[in-house]
């Protein structure tokens, strides 16, 4: 086979390739947008007990909302969960952080009356298996979140230190990761917060 054979031969199998890639791609988006909006569906039911209606809003850089049929569209996102009656439960946030070896995903419920986050739930997360990984799942850590008071900045301390209501008492041996959740929070919150005043009349109204 002389060269210009090979050339065409390498050639005709890049373009293959190239096809088959993205073909892949574009057959997986469509699943991976519907699992996304399944995870952030069940998590916002979990966060928000008792709530049976869901409305969510799209953030823009203004703070402006607009309602989203898509909960796993990509952009800044706010998840309002109503009871029954209507009511307004709370909100759930998505957040992320570095942590120890990734980003670590999560979201989370606030509660503008109390000031307070009343949950939260990790998404996704690399973190050392058996250390850092205990953030989504040890129940004493979670406890954290249960009323953490976000009137201060909210920080992570050292295991069995915690003395005030805005601090997170973090994991033996998992300090990094827990001080990741700590910061994802305290930004969060410092970018959220005004943004859900300043439209909670709408907010009360799901519309």
């Amino acid at each position: 086979m002389n060269s210009v054979s090979i050339v065409r031969c390498l050639g005709l199998v890049s373009l293959i390739s190239g096809f088959l890639i993205v073909g892949t791609h574009v057959a997986t988006l469509e699943p991976i947008r519907k699992n996304q909006e399944q995870i952030m569906r069940e998590s916002v039911a979990q966060l928000l007990p008792g709530s049976e209606k869901q409305v969510t809003y799209g953030v823009s850089p203004t703070g402006e909302l607009t309602v989203l049929t898509d909960a796993g569209a990509a952009g800044t996102k706010m998840f309002a969960g109503y009871d029954k009656a209507g009511k307004l439960l709370g909100v759930v946030l998505d957040a992320s952080e570095r942590g120890y070896a990734d980003i670590i995903t999560a979201m989370y419920a606030y509660d503008q009356a109390t000031k307070t986050i009343t949950g939260f739930r990790v998404v996704e997360i690399r973190e050392t298996p058996g250390l850092g990984d205990k953030i989504g799942k040890d129940p004493a850590f979670l406890e954290n979140f249960k009323k953490l008071d976000t009137s201060k900045p909210i920080t992570a301390v050292k295991h069995g230190t915690k003395k005030n209501p805005w601090e997170i008492d973090a994991i033996s041996g998992a300090t990094i990761s827990s001080r990741a959740v700590g910061r994802m929070l305290q930004k969060g919150v410092a970018e959220m917060a005004p943004i859900f005043t300043r439209n909670l009349e709408r907010l009360q109204r799901g519309n």
